[in-house]
């Protein structure tokens, strides 16, 4: 159980985890053994990263059963509800798939020395370079038929340059180690995992993971699932909020920072908190000068394309829209909050209607974040 204890605006409470905070000592600790062995992170050979990966899917993958009950009773959500598809679908799953695709990338920069692109590399009419990286797969084109994404290289690489920007910390191994902070998400049980994922194998630095409040209970199951990381001191798992955070990314022994947060919480890192922070802020003065990166929760617009809509088409993308608004209880940082329609658009309310009728038939959810209900109370009064 998580308590809330308000102070100032109810959308900022402070947290009290399931898991005792760790102390100055546990947590300097952490820090001293990752940086004992960021070092022998960096020469480790491929092929041994990939035996890791195959290491981490077996161990992932035994205890996600155990990971999606924990979620479940966090979140009260019936074992036998429909609704328990989602800490399938968007907790231990991603995770899977995220280091099976690792592996990927990793044999392919084995065999090749870097992955490989798996669409067309073309260029604009303006010189940019631009490669396809989605679909995959055959999985892809079946499930997410029509879905095409893309990455835009910086204007001035060439087409023949482009394989020199790929997997860049697997090119040139004569950077040093480094020990990065992962403050982790508390809405998303995915995302913590992931980021530690993407420091160790993408930008080649070992990980200090601080779990949040929200969800610190899966810190012992991540712990668990990857102990072939923790083992041979390349990830450390601290617990505790706001003060712990702080302590953290202002140790000397950490190097970057990642948050998944909100821009209140990266402000308050970066800039300080108050006016103080503020009018640094403003004049670009950060108070922190290590390299912070952040995915912070946003205002996700929809925009509907106005059309001949057919009944069905309606009720089609009513479903996808409702979907948004309501998986996980809303408690996503890029769930749809704003629906774009053309003024003029006669079967504007016709959506809008559908939309209406699918949410009254969605049952109620535990409003589990911490500040929510507050933030109820308040809008409704």
């Amino acid at each position: 159980m998580t308590t809330v204890v308000r102070q100032g605006a109810p959308q900022f409470p402070t947290v009290s985890g399931s898991i005792a905070p760790s102390t100055r000592d546990e947590m300097d600790a952490a820090v001293q053994a990752l940086q004992s062995h960021k070092n022998e992170w960096v020469p480790l050979p491929v092929k041994e990263r990939i035996a890791l990966i195959d290491q981490l899917i077996q161990d992932f993958a035994a205890i996600a059963p155990r990971w999606v009950a924990a979620c479940a009773q966090a979140k009260s959500i019936a074992v036998d509800s429909p609704s328990i598809g989602e800490e399938w679908g968007a907790g231990t799953w991603p995770v899977l798939r995220n280091l099976r695709l690792l592996r990927e990338a990793l044999v392919d920069i084995e065999t090749n020395g870097r992955p490989k692109i798996p669409g067309p590399v073309t260029t604009r009419p303006d010189g940019q370079v631009v490669a396809q990286v989605f679909p995959q797969t055959v999985y892809d084109r079946i499930f997410l038929s029509g879905v095409h994404a893309e990455v835009w290289m910086e204007p001035g690489v060439t087409v023949a340059e482009l394989p020199q920007t790929q997997a860049v910390a697997y090119q040139n191994k004569d950077h040093e180690g480094k020990v990065a902070l992962v403050l982790g998400a508390g809405n998303v049980a995915s995302i913590g995992p992931m980021d530690i994922l993407y420091k160790l194998f993408v930008e080649d630095q070992v990980v200090l993971f601080k779990a949040n409040p929200v969800n610190a209970y899966l810190g012992p199951l991540l712990e668990e699932a990857l102990q072939a990381l923790v083992m041979p001191g390349f990830l450390r798992v601290a617990y505790g909020g706001a003060s712990e955070g702080a302590y953290l990314c202002n140790h000397a022994g950490i190097d970057e920072i990642h948050i998944t947060g909100s821009d209140k919480t990266f402000d308050a890192i970066v800039f300080g908190a108050g006016p103080e922070g503020a009018e640094r802020k403003a004049k670009h003065s950060p108070l922190l000068t290590k390299r912070v990166t952040g995915e912070l929760g946003n205002v996700s617009p929809v925009i509907v394309v106005p059309g001949p809509w057919s009944s069905s088409d309606l009720l089609y993308q009513a479903e996808h829209l409702v979907s948004m608004l309501t998986n996980n209880a809303g408690f996503n940082c890029n769930a749809t909050r704003v629906i774009i329609q053309h003024a003029g658009w006669e079967q504007r309310d016709s959506l809008v209607q559908q939309m209406r009728q699918l949410l009254a038939q969605v049952p109620l959810r535990a409003a589990y974040y911490p500040g929510a209900k507050e933030r109820q109370r308040n809008f409704v009064a």
